[in-house]
């Protein structure tokens, strides 16, 4: 006879034993062990429902709009309609973000947003950007930039930094809570002049 030994920590010990009393259920001829314990296992794992074999059940009571972990006036920043963007412009030799921003009468923010670009300094020649045809807000100009917050950082350093009105940048980024900035957060900063 051969002898199986494992070695379980005492709370996989406990899970295991558990897991068996719950399998065990009456066979209808005598097995060996470790087939009789195969065979509940198998017929176990068989009871679990599966997403194919679930039935949708039909909803009660009245439906409540979802929560978010992250509240949305935290992280909102305004964002040109990509389907609203007419037009496509190569980078030419020479050229930066805020001469295509004049040419098109957009902000570079608006065009760092709809590229996905968070420095303002990163374009090069050749490079296809799509040029936004809504604005941003009614008093949108030429140097309006995204900024990356950083660790640690609040809103009040952020308009300091960078010589804003706070009630502005929380305007221009729909933030109701300055509160609940948060690092990796993409914000509008609405300069007036180049920085």
């Amino acid at each position: 006879m051969m002898t199986l030994k494992l070695k379980l920590k005492p709370g996989l010990i406990y899970t295991f034993a558990v897991f068996l009393t719950a399998c065990n259920a009456p066979t209808a001829t005598p097995t060996p062990p470790m087939l009789n314990l195969q065979t509940r296992i198998a017929a176990t794992l068989a009871s679990i429902p599966t997403a194919a074999n679930l039935t949708p059940r039909a909803p009660t009571g009245t439906p409540q709009p979802a929560q978010s972990a992250t509240p949305e006036s935290a992280v909102a920043t305004p964002t040109p309609d990509p389907a609203a963007s007419a037009s496509e412009y190569v980078v030419q030799p020479g050229d930066t973000l805020s001469i295509i921003a004049q040419k098109f009468n957009t902000s570079m923010a608006a065009i760092q947003l709809l590229n996905n670009i968070d420095d303002a300094r990163l374009v090069r020649s050749g490079q296809r950007l799509k040029i936004p045809t809504a604005k941003l807000a009614p008093d949108e100009n030429t140097f309006w930039v995204v900024y990356v917050v950083q660790p640690n950082e609040t809103f009040g350093e952020i308009a300091l930094r960078f010589g804003v009105q706070l009630n502005d940048l929380l305007r221009v980024n729909k933030i109701t809570n300055p509160a609940l900035v948060r690092a990796g957060q993409r914000l509008i900063i609405p300069l007036r002049a180049p920085a």
